[in-house]
């Protein structure tokens, strides 16, 4: 975590005030409360609350053109029935943007940790770990404009996840983006997208790469205004994945697969109602050494009741399956969350909130759900400002 400290600092200092600019530190607290009845989402359901807050600075710098901020917090976990997942997680994320005339840059950089349960459904499915993974994560970016009605941007990523136990690998995850986008009319543009990514998994004792996977994925993208309350956009276009992994007897085995990668999302925005809809399969890589092909549709709709109440209603499926393998287990994952916000204060609100989740398993023919009701209070503290 010191070494992103250090990049925020040194990125700050290349972007420097030559003209006046406006600092500030602002922050936010949102202590909530929520009652599982089978947390861990497994065939023994226990029951537990779950007390958490999550105390956040925010440190921010803006000029004319350009931006920087630095988020600083820690995530408080406290449980009634499972005492043992009592947690207390850092955070730190930096970003930073500069604009010219024809051309942007950006750098993104963080360190989180996290409990595995919270990233299960779209990970491994299994909920019942008591892992913690920590994630580092670096991403500069660049565009610009070749036209006025062309633009061409690349950015990179790399990530680094590592696990506290030894039922995860710890992984890597290299990639490469470029896209090139053309405006052809005042409402629509479309453009071309190739991304590069390399996937590495070490074995459980940390000293031996059990998994190295590289995919290439082409796709077009469109993006069209229907009205000015619809707006249509996505991509899709073909993956390939060249699969290399080496067992503890130094034998390696290769496999490779293609097929369809796609994320088509609309969205319908009016005064009172913002409604979205999205479809995508896409590779994720897995905590356990290897990368899986995920098929995702989501819903989210919200709406203003009054000045101060609003509700929402957000749904996710997901279906998850081995990229290389298509014998190895199928995964379903849903959750269903209905909620109701009340802002009875400019920077003080109340959200109540029902969740729904299932998970189904084909090799195990298990059809597992949970039910959970959450009450939190939304505090965000105005913080003060200078400028100079």
């Amino acid at each position: 975590m010191i070494k992103y400290i250090a990049l925020a600092v040194a990125s700050c200092a290349l972007i420097a005030p030559v003209h006046s600019a406006e600092w500030s530190v602002t922050g936010t607290i949102n202590p909530s409360t929520q009652y599982n009845d089978n947390l861990l989402l497994s065939e023994e359901e226990v029951s537990s609350f779950q007390n958490s807050v999550s105390p956040t600075a925010v440190f921010t710098r803006e000029q004319d053109d350009n931006n920087a901020s630095l988020s600083l917090g820690y995530v408080i976990d406290r449980f009634t029935s499972l005492s043992y997942l009592d947690a207390q997680r850092p955070f730190i994320r930096f970003n930073s943007g500069v604009q010219n005339d024809r051309s942007s840059w950006g750098l993104a950089a963080s360190y989180v940790e996290n409990s595995s349960r919270n990233l299960a459904a779209g990970d491994t499915g299994n909920f019942t770990t008591e892992s913690t993974v920590s994630t580092e994560t670096i991403s500069p970016s660049y565009s610009y404009e070749l036209t006025e009605r062309d633009n061409l941007s690349v950015s990179g990523s790399y990530t680094q996840r590592t696990f506290s136990t030894a039922d995860f690998s710890d992984n890597e995850v290299l990639s490469i983006n470029t896209a090139w986008k053309h405006q052809f009319t005042e409402r629509f543009n479309g453009g071309l997208n190739i991304s590069v990514s390399n996937f590495q998994a070490t074995s459980l004792t940390g000293s031996e790469t059990i998994t190295d996977d590289d995919s290439y994925n082409v796709s077009g993208s469109i993006n069209y205004d229907y009205s000015e309350i619809w707006k249509i956009g996505g991509k899709v276009g073909m993956r390939m994945l060249n699969s290399k992994q080496t067992n503890n007897f130094g034998l390696t085995e290769t496999n490779s697969s293609s097929g369809l990668a796609l994320d088509i999302n609309a969205t319908r925005n009016t005064e009172l109602d913002t409604m979205s809809f999205a479809v995508s399969r896409n590779l994720v890589p897995s905590s356990v050494g290897e990368v899986n092909e995920v098929d995702r549709i989501s819903f989210s709709w919200s709406r203003q009741l009054t000045e101060t109440m609003s509700a929402s209603l957000s749904s996710n499926y997901l279906q998850t399956t081995s990229a290389i393998n298509e014998n190895r287990e199928k995964r379903e994952n849903l959750d269903f969350s209905p909620a109701i916000n009340w802002q009875f204060a400019r920077n003080l609100g109340i959200n109540l909130a029902y969740s729904y989740r299932q998970q189904k398993q084909s090799v195990l023919n298990t059809d597992i759900s949970s039910n959970s009701l959450s009450l939190s209070l939304n505090y965000n503290w105005d913080g003060l400002r200078a400028s100079r």
